[in-house]
């Protein structure tokens, strides 16, 4: 069995390859590093088979493979077939899109990682020889290359689930993706408007057609595409309540229907209150005006919300129009997802249940609620305090009070001693 070589690509001027004997090599920076290993006779030809790996960046990589490689063969367990991680992540994500392994929407962010990032630096090395700092030196590059935390992590999450497929098909023996470091995405607190604020916007949205699409936002915490998928057929008016049922999203340049970004979302009941039922009721007859107006030329789509002639919308059009209302205020700057913020901030200061609140979200758990708004419960605490401590009498006149009336008078540095001589009783 061969001993450790290092090797690159370079050819003479017959076009031969140099191999080992390359005078570049002298540069120990230049070449890969590797091993070629008599691997017995092929079952069916009878043939001598070798096992060649030269894709390490250093000696001791190369060394710790080759060990590995020896330890399957001797074991039987050696995996002889050949194929480029970029051959198969092309075949992968295909397969998942057949199948309806994932959603649109992901199917093509993947699609688009895949493509753009991670062929283009992997997709050169074989499926089984891929190795965890071949991953960490890919992660380093994104970040030298200036791309964010949350690029990254979908970035990696695309190859993880990729290589967790090749697992779970025995072509790889463990994943190289999993537990490795990624950059760390900075969270920051949630601001959603006051509600004086949001009454504001609100003002200025009654001027529009659609005005009921953001009194329905912000009562009813509902995402984007599934405001724009709510059909008159999921709401009951009487009841006071809506299923969601259905979203819409942007996948390219298409607009499609399908499912509820989580499980928990799924058919989820929100209920409604009064003024979000009048502000449906409104639109309703708006829109039957509308639909007289256009006569035979109007769409019948069945949307809630819908364009002037019946069509739905465009998943990202109630964003401009929200940012085309803002525009108008002085308001602090959202984003039109912010109101779904706004809602949750609006249920938990009036002292509802983390868990109801949670569920009218959506969320997978209730702890991605407390995540987000644990600031929220704080302050709600704080007054939950403050309520207490209004139940008991006042003080009576003691040392104490004494000391913080003379600490409210008296220059800083006599409370100062004040308060020291107190703590010395």
């Amino acid at each position: 069995m061969a001993d450790l070589s290092r090797r690159c690509g370079c050819r003479d001027e017959n076009g031969k390859q140099y191999g080992a004997k390359c005078p570049k090599l002298k540069n120990s920076r230049h070449g890969t590093w590797g091993y070629r290993l008599s691997a017995g006779f092929h079952p069916e030809t009878g043939k001598r088979r070798y096992v060649t790996e030269f894709t390490f960046d250093s000696q001791d990589a190369a060394k710790t493979a080759k060990l590995e490689a020896e330890k399957k063969l001797h074991a039987g367990t050696f995996k002889f077939e050949k194929q480029l991680l970029g051959e198969y992540l092309t075949a992968w994500i295909r397969r998942a899109i057949k199948n309806g392994d994932l959603k649109p929407s992901t199917a093509n962010s993947y699609d688009r990682y895949i493509t753009a990032d991670i062929v283009p630096a992997l997709g050169s090395l074989q499926i089984t020889a891929m190795r965890k700092y071949h991953v960490a030196n890919f992660i380093d590059d994104l970040i030298d290359n200036g791309r964010g935390a949350t690029t990254i992590r979908r970035i990696h999450a695309t190859l993880r689930s990729a290589l967790n497929d090749a697992l779970e098909r025995d072509l790889i023996d463990y994943n190289p993706a999993a537990r490795v470091k990624l950059p760390r995405v900075e969270k920051t607190k949630l601001r959603p408007w006051e509600p004086s604020e949001a009454g504001v916007f609100l003002d200025v949205a009654a001027e529009h057609r659609l005005s009921a699409l953001f009194e329905t936002a912000i009562l009813t915490g509902l995402r984007r595409g599934e405001l724009v998928g709510l059909r008159w057929s999921d709401i009951d008016l009487a009841s006071r309540k809506l299923t969601v049922s259905v979203q819409v999203v942007r996948v390219g340049k298409q607009a499609l229907e399908g499912s509820i970004k989580t499980e928990a979302g799924q058919h989820r009941v929100v209920p409604l209150d009064d003024r979000v039922v009048g502000a449906l009721v409104a639109w309703q007859i708006q829109q039957s005006v509308e639909r007289d107006q256009w006569a035979e030329l109007y769409e019948d789509s069945g949307r809630v919300f819908t364009m002037e002639n019946g069509a739905g919308l465009r998943p990202e059009y109630p964003s401009r129009l929200f940012e085309q209302l803002q525009a108008k205020t002085s308001l602090r700057s959202q984003r039109f997802h912010d109101l779904r913020h706004l809602f949750a901030s609006l249920a938990l200061s009036n002292g509802e249940d983390m868990g109801i609140v949670s569920k009218i979200m959506g969320h997978s758990n209730s702890q991605i609620t407390r995540d987000l708004y644990a600031h929220l419960v704080g302050d709600k605490a704080r007054d939950t305090m403050q309520g207490v401590a209004s139940l008991l009498p006042p003080r009576r006149l003691s040392v104490l009070t004494s000391v913080l009336t003379e600490t409210k008078e008296a220059p800083l540095g006599t409370s100062v001693e004040a308060l020291a001589g107190l703590t010395s009783q």
